[in-house]
Parts: structure tokens; sequence; C-alpha cells
């Protein structure tokens, strides 16, 4: 049992530096490119995106809870009042309970900003 035991721990090392033939990811296309431009990063999701729509034409899993797009489209809404509202915690309601720091603040409002549109058509609901 000890020489299957020595003869496995010694093929482990070589078996680390074999190389396999394998073909790499299709470069992604124009389409695919734009596509990702248009995501919400990552962690606008992760903090945001448990209750909020945080892409346009997105339904958010809260019903309460408003889409960014709504939110970026609201009459008079600028970055400074968007960083600010989400700057002072004690305007957040109670189930919005975040402690966002000044760099994710500008992350979110700056992306947000992004869904603004001239011919944005609220949702229903």
């Amino acid at each position: 049992m000890r020489h299957i035991a020595a003869i496995l721990a010694a093929s482990l090392p070589v078996a680390a530096c074999q190389t396999y033939d394998v073909p790499s990811a299709p470069l992604p296309d124009a389409a695919t490119a734009a596509a990702d431009e248009d995501a919400a990063p990552t962690y606008v999701i992760a903090i945001c995106g448990e209750c909020h729509a945080v892409q346009d034409n997105a339904v958010s899993p809260n019903p309460q809870a408003p889409g960014f797009a709504d939110i970026a489209n609201s009459p008079g809404l600028t970055r400074d009042t968007l960083v600010t509202f989400l700057t002072d915690a004690h305007n957040y309601p109670m189930q919005m309970d975040v402690d966002l720091v000044e760099e994710d603040i500008e992350l979110i409002a700056d992306y947000m900003l992004t869904l603004q549109s001239e011919d944005y058509i609220r949702r229903p609901g």
C-alpha cells in the first residue's frame, strides 16, 4: 500500500506540468462587447440588486423598491441630489439599511446616471 501512495505522490508534480491543447475562448463580437458595457457593475448588483432592478427594462425583485432607471429619470434628479441621498443614511427607508462609503456612493450614482434617457417611459406598477 505504501508503494502505491509513493507512486501517486511522485506522479503529482509530473501531472501538474502537463500541458493540454485547449482551444482558446472565442473573442467577443461587437454586440457582446456592447451588452457588457451596458451591464451594471458587479458591486452595484451585489449591494442593490436584491431589491432594486439595477438595469434598464428590468423589474425590481422587491415591488416596493423602485428600479434604478425610474430613479435616474425622476424629474429634477442630479448627481448631487443622488449622492446626497445615498450619503445621508437618515434618508433611507428602514428596508434600505446599508452602510455605503464615499467610493461606493460615487460608483452607484455614476452608474445610475447612465440610465437617464430623454425618451424614458416609466413602467406601470
